[in-house]
Order: C-alpha cells, then sequence, then structure tokens
C-alpha cells in the first residue's frame, strides 16, 4: 500500500461520518487532495495495466484515461459509448473500498457492481482498481466472434520470421541429421511470402547421402476475411489446415506442384482448439526409443515406456502420408512400423468451402524415375455441409491426363442418451484401375464404452502384376483397427484387434530369359494377412506423493506365414514421484518401473528401469536427468539426458549406452535437438523461442529500464500464447506467435525468486489479447524502474514530528509513531528526501544486514535542509506537493466560509 497510512489514520480520527473538513490541521493537506498512486486495473477479469491515478480518502481520479481505453482493445462495434465513457474515466469515481473482497471477508456479492456507466472499487491492500461499466459498454468478447479481425497498428510491422528445427541421431557407423525451416515475410496488411525447406543427411557404413528440398515458396493474398490467391510452388499442407479450408483427402493426388490456387479459407475463423492428428500408438514390450520418419525425414525421437503409447504429433506438418516408426531397444533396431497419419483442423464455418489449382508438378527424383517430369496438374474441391450434423467433401484431379475422383462423408448424428458419434467415410476412383474406400467410426456411450473402428483399403493396376499400371500412389494393402475401452471399478479396460493384409493378388511372372531353376525358385505371393488382438488393464494409484501406474495385459498375434500364433502377457509396473519446487523454484522427480511379459515366440523377460530427474525454474526452464535400466541379467542400460528453455531457443540432447554381458559389448547412442525462431525487422536482429512449425507472426517484447545510472537488475515476467520468459533490465525475447488466432501478451512483475529488490512496471505491463498473420511482428517495450525494499526506523527532529511524513523520491513509505518504516527506494537512490509540514528533510539510507530482497538500515537520523539543497529533480516533486498543500489550504478557507 503505497500511502502514509499514518495520515489517514490521523484525518479520519479528526472528521465524522457526516460532515465535512471544518479545519485541515496544518501539514495535513495533502491527504485531503490525495497523492499520486500508480495503480493496477482490471476489467472484467483482465489486467488492463498500471496507470497513474489520484487517490484520496473518497474517490480515485485517473492521470490519463486515454491510455486506459486504449487498453480496453474497444472493437467498431464498442465504440459508440466512446465520448460518455471517456468524460466518466476523467472525472473522480467513488472508491468503494468497502465492496473489496479482502475487507468483508470474500463475503457473497462482494467485489461486485452494476453501474450505469462506470464505476469503481479500490483495493487498498492490492493497490488495485477494478473497473465496472455498463453492460452494454463492455468490449465484445473475441472468442465469440466468427472471424477475426488482425491488429494493424504502428507497433506491427513487417518482418522476415524463420523458424529452424534441427534433429540429429548418431549410433555407431549411423549418422542422421535433418534440418527443417519455415519462413514468413510480411508484403502488406494482408499478404505475405511463405515456404518450407529441409536439409536431410545421413551416413551409413561410410556412404553419405545429402538431399535438399523446397517444399513450399508462395506468395499468399488473403481478402474479404473469407478468399485467398496464391503462387509459386505449393504442397498439400495448406489444404489440409484452415488455411486452405480444411479439407482431408485421403486418396486424391495432390503432390507438389508450381502453378496458382484458389479458394476459401478459415485463417480467419477464431477456433478454441488447434488442430490434431490421427493418434498415432505403438505397442512397446519395454522403455525404447521411437524415431518417427516421413520418408528419409526425422520428425522426432520419443523416449517412452513399455506399453501402448501415444506419439505427440504437435509438431509434425499437416497432411495425409504414412510414417515410418522405427524402435529401438537397448539402442538395437528392434522392428520398423509403418502407421497411416492424417493432421487436419477439423473445423468448419457452416459455408462451402472450395479450392482450385493448376500447374506442373514439382521435380522430384520420384517423378523423375517415372519419367513424369513437369507433367501437368490440375485439381478442385469443395466441401459443404449437408445437414448441421453431415457434411460432403468431392475432389476431382487431372495428373499427367490421369483423370481421379474422391468422395467423403462426415456425419455426426445427434445420439442424446446414446452418447456421441462420429462417422466419416470415403471412396476412391481413378481411370487407371485404382480404386480405395475408407470408413472411420467413433462412439462414446456416455459414461459407457468407447468404440472405435478404422478401415482403409487401396488397390491398383500393381496389384495383379501389371507393371505398366501409373496408379503409383496406391498401394495394396487393407488396414484395419478396431476397440473398446470401459472403466470398470477405477480400471480403464481395452480391447483392441488389427489386421494388416497385403491382398497383391499375383505371382511372379515367368522370365523366358532366366533357366528353370532361377525362375522356380522366385515364384512368390504377395498375399499375406497379420492379425492380433489385444487386451490391457491400467490404473493408476496415489500414495502421498507418489503416484502408482499398473498396466496388465494379454495378446495374441498371427503373422499369417508363421508356423504358430504368437501368445503372451506382460504386467508392468511405474512408480512415480510428483515435483514440488522449493523456495529457488527447484524440484526433482524419481520414476521406477518393472516389468515382466512372457509369450511362445521368446523367452520370458524381467525388466527394470530407474530415472530421476532434476527441474530449475527459477529463469525459464532446466532439466538433466539421468536413467538405468536392464533386461533379466542380460543388458544394461543407461543414458543422460538434459534440456534449456532459454530466451534464444530450446536445446535437448540424450546420450545412451547399452552393455551386453553375454558379449561384453557396448551400444551407444546420441540424440539431440535444437529449435529456434529468427526474426529481421526494423526492430533489428532477434533470435528467440521455437515455433509451431508454420508460416508464423511474432512478438517483441524489449524491457528498458528508466533508471540508466542504476545498477541493479530489473526482474520481470513476459508471456504469449503459453510460452514464459524471465527478463532482466535492458533484455528483450522475441516469442514466434502463432498466425490467424487469437491470442494474448503479457507483461507483468517477476516471480522469480530471491530478487534483490522490487520492479515497478510503468509502462508496456497488463495482458492484451491479438491476433497476427504471418510475417508481422508485434513490438512491446516494457519500462521499469527497480526499488530496494528498507526497512529501520528514522530518528525526527522534534520541530517536525507533529506532521505527516510524506516521502519526495520514495515509491512507497510506511511510518509508525515510533518512527518504525518500511520503504521502497528507486535502485539508484541514497537518500531519503521527505516533507514535513513546510520542512524538507534529508535521510541517509545505509544497509546494516541484508536478507533475501530486505534491506535492515537500522536507526536513520533526519536533517532538515534548505529548498536549494534538494536535487533538482526532487525539487519538482517539491514544488508539486507544495501546490497541493495551497490548493488545499484554498478550499479550506472556502469551507470555513460556507
Amino acid at each position: 500500500m503505497k500511502k502514509t497510512v499514518l495520515g489517514l489514520l490521523i484525518f479520519s480520527v479528526l472528521n465524522t461520518a457526516n460532515a465535512r473538513i471544518d479545519k485541515i490541521p496544518p501539514g495535513f493537506e495533502v491527504i485531503v487532495l490525495g497523492q499520486q498512486e500508480y495503480v493496477d486495473v482490471y476489467l472484467a477479469g483482465r489486467h488492463l495495466g498500471k496507470f497513474f491515478a489520484t487517490v484520496n480518502i473518497d474517490t480515485v481520479k485517473f492521470e490519463a484515461p486515454q491510455k486506459i481505453i486504449a487498453a480496453m482493445a474497444l472493437d467498431d462495434d464498442d465504440k459508440s459509448h466512446l465520448p460518455e465513457l471517456t468524460a466518466r474515466l476523467s472525472q473522480p469515481l467513488a472508491r468503494n473500498g468497502e465492496l473489496a473482497c479482502s475487507s468483508i471477508n470474500n463475503s457473497p456479492g462482494c467485489g461486485y457492481l452494476n453501474p450505469d456507466d462506470v464505476a469503481l472499487i479500490y483495493n487498498d491492500e492490492q493497490n488495485a482498481v477494478t473497473l465496472f461499466l455498463n453492460k452494454s459498454w463492455y468490449p465484445d468478447n473475441s472468442k465469440n466472434l466468427m472471424y477475426l479481425t488482425p491488429a494493424h497498428d504502428e507497433s506491427v510491422v513487417n518482418a522476415f520470421i524463420h523458424q529452424q528445427d534441427l534433429n540429429v541421431a548418431i549410433q555407431d557407423d549411423f549418422k542422421s541429421a535433418y534440418l527443417q525451416g519455415t519462413g514468413a515475410l510480411g508484403v502488406t496488411e494482408n499478404s505475405y511470402i511463405g515456404g518450407y525447406w529441409s536439409l536431410n543427411s545421413s551416413e551409413s557404413d561410410g556412404e553419405t547421402e545429402t538431399s535438399a528440398d523446397v517444399n513450399e515458396l508462395y506468395y499468399r493474398y488473403d481478402f474479404l476475411s473469407r478468399l485467398y490467391v496464391q503462387g509459386g510452388r505449393m504442397d498439400s499442407r495448406g489444404l489440409f489446415n484452415l488455411d486452405g479450408g480444411n479439407f482431408n483427402f485421403s486418396f486424391l493426388p495432390l503432390d507438389a506442384f508450381d502453378g496458382v490456387r484458389a479458394g476459401s479459407t478459415l485463417s480467419y475463423l477464431n477456433r478454441e482448439q488447434a488442430s490434431q492428428g490421427t493418434p498415432v500408438t505403438v505397442l512397446l514390450s519395454r522403455s525404447s526409443r521411437v524415431d518417427a520418419y516421413r520418408d528419409n525425414q526425422l520428425l522426432g525421437s520419443f523416449y517412452l515406456n513399455g506399453g501402448n503409447q501415444t506419439l505427440d504429433t504437435s509438431s509434425f506438418p499437416a497432411g495425409s502420408y504414412t510414417l515410418q516408426l522405427k524402435i529401438y531397444e537397448s539402442n538395437q533396431l528392434a522392428r520398423t512400423e509403418m502407421v497411416p497419419f492424417t493432421k487436419t483442423g477439423n473445423l468448419s464455418d457452416g459455408h462451402i468451402q472450395w479450392f482450385i489449382q493448376a500447374g506442373k508438378l514439382a521435380d522430384t527424383s520420384d517423378y523423375d524415375e517415372q519419367e513424369r517430369d513437369n507433367a501437368t496438374a490440375a485439381q478442385a474441391g469443395i466441401r459443404f455441409p449437408v445437414t448441421t450434423q453431415s457434411e460432403m467433401m468431392l475432389g476431382v484431379a487431372s495428373v499427367d491426363n490421369d483423370f481421379s475422383a474422391e468422395i467423403n462423408g462426415h456425419v455426426v448424428p445427434p445420439l442424446g442418451d446414446f452418447g456421441f458419434l462420429d462417422l466419416q467415410s470415403g471412396f476412391f476412383y481413378n481411370d487407371q484401375g485404382g480404386r480405395g474406400n475408407l470408413q472411420q467410426l467413433n462412439w462414446r456411450i456416455g459414461s459407457g464404452p468407447a468404440i472405435n473402428f478404422y478401415r482403409k483399403d487401396t488397390s491398383g493396376g500393381q496389384c495383379s502384376g501389371d507393371s505398366n499400371a501409373d496408379d503409383y500412389d496406391l498401394n495394396c494393402f487393407e488396414s484395419i483397427s478396431a476397440g473398446i475401452t470401459q472403466n470398470v471399478f477405477g480400471w480403464n479396460l481395452a480391447l483392441n484387434w488389427n489386421r494388416t493384409r497385403n491382398h497383391a493378388d499375383y505371382h511372379t511372372r515367368w522370365d523366358n530369359n532366366s533357366d528353370f531353376a532361377s525362375n522356380y525358385f522366385s515364384q512368390t505371393d504377395a498375399n499375406t494377412t497379420s492379425d492380433s488382438v489385444q487386451f490391457t488393464a491400467t490404473r493408476s494409484f496415489s500414495f502421498n506423493n507418489w503416484i502408482v501406474n499398473t498396466n496388465l495385459g494379454v495378446f495374441t498375434r498371427d503373422d499369417g506365414g508363421s508356423n504358430s500364433n504368437d501368445n503372451g502377457g506382460y504386467l508392468m509396473f511405474t512408480f512415480n514421484e510428483t515435483p514440488r519446487q522449493d523456495n529457488n523454484a527447484r524440484s526433482h522427480t524419481t520414476t521406477i518401473s518393472t516389468d515382466y511379459r512372457t509369450s511362445n515366440n521368446s523367452a520370458d523377460q524381467a525388466s527394470w528401469n530407474l530415472a530421476r530427474t532434476w527441474y530449475d525454474d527459477n529463469v525459464n526452464h532446466r532439466e538433466v536427468g539421468v536413467t538405468l535400466g536392464g533386461i533379466n541379467t542380460d543388458t544394461l542400460d543407461s543414458s543422460l539426458n538434459g534440456r534449456v528453455d532459454g530466451l534464444y531457443g530450446n536445446l535437448s540432447a540424450n546420450l545412451s549406452d547399452s552393455y551386453d554381458r553375454q558379449n561384453q559389448d557396448h551400444s551407444t547412442a546420441f540424440t539431440g535437438s535444437y529449435s529456434s525462431t529468427l526474426a529481421i525487422s526494423r526492430h533489428g536482429i532477434q533470435i528467440g523461442r521455437p515455433g509451431n512449425g508454420d508460416p508464423s507472426a511474432a512478438v517483441l517484447v524489449a524491457v528498458k529500464n528508466i533508471e540508466a545510472e542504476s545498477e541493479a537488475q530489473l526482474s520481470i515476467d513476459a508471456a504469449a500464447n503459453g510460452s514464459k520468459a524471465s527478463l532482466t533490465g535492458d533484455e528483450s525475447v522475441l516469442f514466434p506467435y502463432s498466425s490467424y488466432e487469437m491470442g494474448y501478451v503479457e507483461v507483468s512483475d517477476s516471480s522469480r525468486k530471491h530478487q534483490s529488490g522490487t520492479t515497478n512496471l510503468i509502462t508496456g505491463s497488463g495482458k492484451q489479447n491479438l491476433m497476427l498473420l504471418p510475417g508481422k511482428l508485434r513490438y512491446r517495450e516494457v519500462s521499469a524502474s527497480f526499488n530496494y525494499n528498507y526497512i529501520g526506523r528514522l530518528l525526527l527532529p522534534d520541530s517536525v514530528k507533529r506532521f505527516p511524513i510524506i516521502g519526495l523520491n520514495s515509491a512507497m513509505l510506511l511510518l509508525a509513531e515510533n518512527g518504525g518504516f518500511t520503504l521502497e527506494m528507486p535502485g539508484a537512490s541514497q537518500d531519503l528526501y521527505v516533507l514535513a509540514g513546510q520542512s524538507f528533510l534529508k535521510c541517509p539510507l545505509k544497509v546494516v544486514k541484508k536478507r533475501a530482497s530486505i534491506r535492515y538500515a537500522g536507526d536513520i537520523t533526519c536533517s532538515v535542509i534548505a529548498y536549494d539543497q534538494l536535487p533538482p529533480q526532487i525539487q519538482v516533486q517539491a514544488q508539486l506537493k507544495q501546490s497541493l498543500r495551497k490548493q488545499a489550504l484554498e478550499t479550506a478557507q472556502r469551507e470555513r466560509v460556507q
């Protein structure tokens, strides 16, 4: 609380509740008119920032109401009441402090007003003001709007914003590195240049392969918040998200091409959830590393415990493609699985979505082999609602004069008490003999079981051995998965069935140019089927600071060509310690796991794993961990991992080793990643946090210390869309900002532990919602000062003890009757200057002891000085206080006359 409490108490004693002042004691005039405060202002639960206001015992008057209105971020429809709102905020408003919840023990109805125009509640303890407006005056919640409006003001500038991600994997004679980048360059208010590129390099057995690819490089122009046109090199990823209408074709050939595209967009559609991809699950027999590849591109590495695990695919590119999952156990490649994957937003505004595109196929090595370089391609698609619960999607394509078409249906029928049902189906045809169909069902029956079914079947001319068939995008596989899950007495039970069938129905043709033996032994039949059924039961238990996860299951697997089925089961226990931060924002967690599994086709095995991780979140985020595990007594696995999330990107690394006791052989592997964002604008060149992999915007928060001569470090917290950073004086942080999406930027006092003082935000604080287009940078400058916290006792001359003491250069001064004080002083100040009646005093500060952010000054002797002995900047404050005294005297005289 930043006011002289003693003066307020004396003033309240000298006056009654039903009468104004009859006589003001000399020296107490400033209390009547109030003094300037720097208060937090809130509106509808949103922090608008800190603003100067004059606070007295009755009212609060804002010094710059126009700044508060600007922080409200009113839309055009909200500005009809702007003149009246400005007029009311320019007037003194009643404090209503008795309604603050802290004043009435959080009683029902506290902290709320319903005024006809503007009112406020002032909280003395928090030095905060909560504003209340006429209900029709509140700014509209942007999340309730159908389409969002991007920010266009002087703080938003065009910029080149580039995200880069590096993944590396090294093991024995194999090395792999994958570097990918995404860039956006703002051109006009509603257009930009976007691009995706990648560089892949691998080395195996002394042979090195390197490839570079520019997946996309285009210019895009949006208009009317519903339509777009773009030209350049493009692939299908834009069509599979909101930017291109949110299509999700599973079969239609939509390869990269050089040309033009036009259509409808859902980019400006307000959404509360990001695009989601189809779940990618993998059954692990024990703790393993899973490397996910798209073709030969390493999209990410995952370290997972045993069981049925789901991969985090949030950073994977949008589209429909096949993932190659390489599963390593004890750093040994155990198996490789192929998983179909589709990532799309699945959001719509209820209108028809469409696109049309034409051009030449981009040059790739695949097409070179097929002698289809520069083949022409033209595609079109339309998605339209049939009812409020169903929609249809139709796509046609002509690629190198080969015609194809796909039709899909999506139904979400209203089932009421029978739960939620989502049905999708699709059919494909091309004039080269290619066929495809897809069915998907997800049914959640209230609190009952959840049922899911997925089937995809494709066939083409090559499935019958026709080597002249051109439908290269179609394989000869049928993939089916079905499952049911249900909670029973706290246990989650799941039954899943998976089938993979290769229905290439042909035998290898007889080659007349080869001998009989070669032809005979090369005869094959590609038709094979693999079935697996698995039942699992999982449950979690909590014991004090530990969570115990139990997982048991049985399975049967038939791989068709095998002599017998493989039947087995497993039992797993995992103990996880819940991290708890200490006073230094540090914590740790311990994980202990063990499992036992058995099957017909392999020997029984028991494995164990022990992991310990330490976290430091005082400044940004840092962690380091060690892991030790093994299988039976044959293998010993160990690893060391670390992660740093800093102002200049995120860096992670993992070094692991597996020791085979029987062969006395070590196998060592290293994986690492680095992700960051680069921004080039008129504000300079910055490197910051990583983004989400799409062409994006950025927010630059720069901190300025208004006391240049002070060596004290400010401490400020900044956040943008959930990404946080802790800054000190004269630092800046670059946040990548998801384009076409309503988010927020927030600047507040730091929560950093063990600060040496208090940071006071002058400008740029608070939370603000905004939407930005790709290639736009929002610059936010924060000015702040640093205050030291003192406690001690002021020894005052007897001549001034009867007057209230008012600090001239202090941010806050609380004084008791015996001279004991609590003080906040700017970091560069060495002396405290105060006003007592008409006298000026100088109180030299000293530090006797210091603990955390509190400095004990002991007894401070204050001496009276002349006005001209005050520092120049303090003289300005003294003139202001004297002016207030003069006004108070004149007001008192008028009241006595009346």
